[in-house]
């Protein structure tokens, strides 16, 4: 896409010439120079301006008449229209607005122009990032949007059937889908916005932009309850089109990061930033659930509580960083070691409690007792160390014991287990 815009500038005055030229090429607009109204209307049906910018007041006609008179030309319909003016009257401003001015100013706030002028040279300029994916059976069809899509710096994949465009749809990840409604072949355009809308992955929020020859209202409305963002009916009007894929990539992303932050966001509440396992927020929210799929599928539970023997005094002789270190290694090791069904938890301080699925206490008592065996044979942050370990668990559908209870009954192994030298498994 060209960055120099050809701007239409139309007043009698040259030192108003002027001021709008010198504003103007600041920001790489070319300029063209008329002083009547007559004038800019021949001009704009032999040439395509991106902007014409008039006084109200010509030598022979208003700004109202110019506007009309450039609207009723199919070469100027969709071109930007700014109208000067120094006379602050609202019937005015209403009455160029309704013929077709885009925006009226006035000529002693030339500031509020500047920014108008630098907003729209930075919007025009700057490419839409993103991939498209496009469905069209006309070739010809296909071919100019396309067109219009990479021109703006978009990446798009082009099919004339809905069904090769779904299997590239699940291959591939894209962040706009285009698609005509009226499509050869056995899939529709609307069943290709239903195939994607019954995706239960994000993948199905994706937006979707439909085309039609049809103007019909009642369809349009069956394509939004469907599922679509946005419709156009052709023939498409290159500048509105843009403009709304736009909206809806942009709109899209922002989804995306909001998302993406608010995921981050309960993964800081629930991971444990020394030792990236769960907390025991985390525990507070699973555990619950472990504990009752146990009991629906009548199966064994157990839950263990690890606490590090002599923590404090590695904190007292190495200093909190060097501890932190090693609770940080622990919380590695733990990860890596444990079966992948089973869940690992930072209770807090040097405390960590697991719960183990589909595992009796006893046969915890064996599983843990290997890995504290294990456990010893190794360093953490180059320093050693050895666990304190209680078990208690549910083996049968019989016995009923709530989460609480489970806790309490592993920190009370936990207790015997240190009373009776440490470095050793306790069963409640």
């Amino acid at each position: 896409m060209s960055s120099k815009l050809k701007v239409l500038v139309v007043d009698s005055s040259k030192l108003f010439q002027t001021l709008l030229q010198n504003l103007l090429s600041q920001y790489g607009f070319t300029t063209i120079f008329c002083s009547t109204g007559q004038q800019a209307i021949e001009q704009s049906q032999t040439q395509q301006f991106d902007l014409i910018c008039a006084a109200y007041h010509l030598a022979d006609m208003t700004g109202d008449t110019f506007c009309q008179q450039l609207r009723n030309d199919n070469n100027s319909q969709h071109t930007r229209i700014i109208l000067f003016t120094a006379e602050d009257n609202q019937d005015l401003l209403k009455r160029a607005l309704l013929v077709g001015a885009t925006d009226i100013y006035s000529k002693d706030q030339i500031s509020q122009f500047e920014t108008y002028i630098q907003r729209l040279a930075s919007d025009t300029s700057k490419n839409i990032i993103g991939q498209v994916l496009l469905i069209e059976d006309s070739p010809s069809q296909l071919l100019w949007v396309e067109s219009q899509l990479t021109e703006h710096g978009l990446e798009v994949d082009s099919f004339s059937s809905a069904e090769k465009a779904i299997a590239a749809f699940n291959k591939k990840n894209y962040d706009l889908v285009i698609s005509d409604i009226v499509l050869e072949g056995s899939m529709s355009g609307l069943s290709l916005v239903r195939e994607i809308r019954r995706n239960p992955t994000e993948k199905g929020l994706i937006p979707i932009f439909a085309m039609s020859a049809y103007n019909d209202v009642s369809r349009r409305i069956e394509l939004y309850h469907v599922g679509i963002n946005d419709y156009m009916t052709k023939p498409i009007i290159a500048e509105e089109f843009i403009h709304r894929v736009n909206n809806l990539i942009q709109n899209y992303r922002i989804f995306n990061q909001l998302s993406a932050e608010r995921k981050h966001l309960q993964e800081i509440a629930l991971l444990d930033p020394v030792t990236g396992l769960y907390n025991r927020n985390a525990f507070n929210q699973f555990a619950p659930k472990e504990l009752a799929q146990a009991d629906r599928n009548q199966k064994p539970i157990s839950v263990a509580l690890l606490d590090l023997d002599y923590f404090k005094k590695v904190n007292d002789t190495y200093g909190h960083d060097t501890g932190d270190a090693v609770l940080a290694d622990v919380g590695l090791w733990l990860r890596n070691t444990l079966r992948k069904t089973d869940m690992v938890f930072r209770w807090g301080g040097e405390e960590f409690i697991f719960i183990l699925t589909n595992c009796t206490p006893e046969n915890a008592l064996k599983l843990l007792e290997k890995n504290r065996i294990r456990f010893n044979k190794r360093e953490y942050a180059g320093i050693h160390i050895t666990a304190s370990i209680g078990i208690s668990g549910i083996n049968n559908s019989k016995e009923q014991k709530d989460l609480k209870q489970l806790f309490l009954e592993a920190d009370k192994a936990v207790y015997n287990a240190k009373a009776a030298g440490r470095n050793r498994i306790c069963l409640f």
